[in-house]
Formats: structure tokens, sequence, C-alpha cells
């Protein structure tokens, strides 16, 4: 809906706590073991992408 690349997205990852990552790791190998797997869509937004947002908000675009 931007038209271009959204600031904070320059890579496909999605960064979380230690503890977060510890879990997804633990659910991901007990998701495997019955034939299945973790597919993440999304995350917490990069403060750069918040902030190159912000301007469409005010604009109401």
């Amino acid at each position: 809906f931007t038209g271009k690349p959204v600031d904070g997205y320059l890579v496909n990852r999605i960064v979380g706590t230690r503890a977060l990552c510890a879990a997804l790791g633990r659910a991901q190998e007990r998701a495997e073991s019955d034939g299945f797997g973790l597919l993440l869509w999304d995350g917490y937004p990069p403060a750069a992408r918040r902030g190159s947002l912000h301007p469409l908000v005010e604009t109401g675009t």
C-alpha cells in the first residue's frame, strides 16, 4: 500500500528475545515430531518501520 519498500524490512527476519527464540525452538521441535512445522508471518515491527509510516497516518493516505 506504500508503493515502495518500508524502512526496517530490509531482511526476511524476525527479531525476538532469547526467551522467545528458545520457546519457538522447543515449539518447532514438538511440531516436527508430529509432522508439522512453524511458519512465522509477522512480528513486532522494527522502530524504523513505525517512523516511516507516520506521514501516511498523518495525511490519511
